[in-house]
C-alpha cells in the first residue's frame, strides 16, 4: 500500500533493502526484556511482510512479552488468524481509512476494505482482541461515522481514531488536517456516540490517539454530563496516566535498530540497539528532557490542562514551528491558557473549567 499518513514512508522491499536480520532480531526483543519492557506492538510499514515474524512473536510471546499487532490486514488468512492465536497474540489493530471505494483508492490497492474486514472475521472466529484504526483528515471525516457502524455490525472490540502527525508521507498533507475547531467537535461527538452505546449496551471501545488534549475534551465533556464530582475522577485517572510519554513510556525501534522517541519521531535517532545498550540510550540527552518535558513547555505551563496532557505532541510544535517546546498546532483547547489567572470563569460547551 501506499498510504499517504504513513509514518514510515514505507516503500516496496526490495531484495537489496538493508532491514533487522532476525539474529539482530532476537538480540533487541531480548534487551528489551532484560530492561523490563512488556509490551511490544509489532509495526511497519507492513510486519506481516517479514518472513520470520511469527518466529519473533513466538520468541516475544515466550520470554512474556505482551505482543500487538499492527497491520493493513490484507496478509491475514485463515491460516495466520489461528497461528497469531497459537502465538497468544494479545491484539491485532487493523488500518481502515473509510468505506470501500474510498479507503481503496487513498491506501492504493484494490479489495483492501473487503480483504480487511475478512481478517476481522478470522481474528474474531479465534477470539483474538481486534482494533479498527483510521487517521483523520479533512479527506476522509465524512467516513468516520459510516466505519463505525460497520465496526458496530462485524463486533469489533475497539474503534481506534488517530489524529495526523506530519511524520513521513504525512508530513506531505499537512494542509489535509481537520481544523482545530473540527477535531474538537468530531471528539466530543465520540465521546456522545461512547455515551449512547454504552447505554444501548453496545461493546466497542473507542480509543483516540495522536493528541493528547483528547483527554482535556474527556475531562470537559464529564464535568457537563456528569458533573463535579465524575470528572474528578476522570481527572485523576487522566493524570495518573500523564498525557504524552513519548521516549519515556513508549520508544520505537525502526527496522535498522535506531531507536526514536516514538513512531512519529523518525527524524531524530538516540541510538542504535545493535551498538548501544538501551541502558545508554535511554539517558540520551532529549529522552531526559521529555522525562522533565513540563518545565521546558513554553505555552504550556500555566495551562490547567498541563498533566492530562504535557504539551501532547512535540513532533508536530517542530514541523510548523520549528521549536521543540512551542505549542502543538492541534492543540483545541489552547484558549484556555493562562485561564486561571485571566478568567476563571471560561466556558467550552456551557462548562465552566
Amino acid at each position: 500500500m501506499s498510504c499517504p499518513h504513513c509514518y514510515a514512508s514505507a516503500k516496496k522491499r526490495k531484495k537489496e533493502t538493508k532491514e533487522l536480520s532476525t539474529q539482530e532480531a532476537e538480540f533487541i526483543i531480548k534487551q528489551l526484556y532484560d530492561y523490563g519492557i512488556k509490551v511490544l506492538i509489532f509495526s511497519g510499514g507492513e510486519p506481516l511482510l517479514r518472513q520470520d515474524l511469527f518466529h519473533l512473536i513466538e520468541l516475544s510471546s515466550n520470554l512474556g512479552f505482551q505482543c500487538h499487532l499492527s497491520t493493513n490486514g490484507v496478509l491475514i488468512n485463515e491460516k495466520n488468524a489461528e497461528k497469531l492465536k497459537q502465538l497468544k497474540i494479545f491484539y491485532v489493530g487493523i488500518s481502515i481509512d473509510g468505506l470501500p471505494e474510498f479507503n481503496d483508492k487513498y491506501r492504493g490497492l484494490n479489495r483492501a476494505f473487503e480483504k480487511a474486514f475478512m481478517a476481522f472475521r478470522y481474528l474474531k472466529e479465534n477470539q483474538i482482541m481486534t482494533g479498527l484504526r483510521i487517521t483523520l483528515s479533512k479527506a476522509n471525516k465524512d467516513q468516520l461515522l459510516p466505519l463505525i457502524d460497520y465496526a458496530l455490525e462485524h463486533n469489533i472490540d475497539r474503534f481506534y481514531i488517530s489524529h495526523l502527525l506530519y511524520s513521513g508521507r504525512g508530513e506531505n498533507i499537512q494542509n489535509d488536517d481537520l481544523s482545530t475547531e473540527e477535531a474538537k467537535q468530531i471528539m466530543w461527538q465520540i465521546f456522545q456516540l461512547a455515551d449512547q452505546f454504552l447505554s444501548e449496551n453496545k461493546h466497542i471501545r473507542f480509543v483516540s490517539g495522536g493528541n493528547d488534549v483528547d483527554c482535556a475534551l474527556l475531562y470537559l465533556y464529564t464535568k457537563e454530563k456528569y458533573g463535579e464530582r465524575k470528572a474528578n475522577q476522570i481527572k485523576i485517572l487522566l493524570e495518573k496516566r500523564k498525557g504524552n510519554s513519548a521516549g519515556e513510556k513508549i520508544i520505537n525501534i525502526d527496522h535498522l535498530g535506531n531507536v526514536h522517541p516514538d513512531q512519529f519521531w523518525r527524524n531524530y535517532t538516540a541510538g542504535n540497539l545493535l551498538e548501544n545498550t538501551l541502558e545508554e540510550i535511554m539517558q540520551d540527552s532529549l529522552f531526559l528532557q521529555l522525562k522533565e518535558r513540563e518545565k521546558y513547555l513554553k505555552d504550556c505551563k500555566e495551562c490547567p490542562f498541563l498533566m492530562m496532557c504535557r504539551g501532547s505532541h512535540r513532533e508536530r510544535a517542530l514541523a510548523v514551528y520549528h521549536d521543540l517546546w512551542a505549542i502543538d498546532p492541534a492543540c483545541y483547547l489552547k484558549d484556555f491558557r493562562n485561564i486561571s489567572n485571566k478568567n476563571p470563569n471560561k466556558k467550552i460547551y456551557g462548562v465552566a473549567i
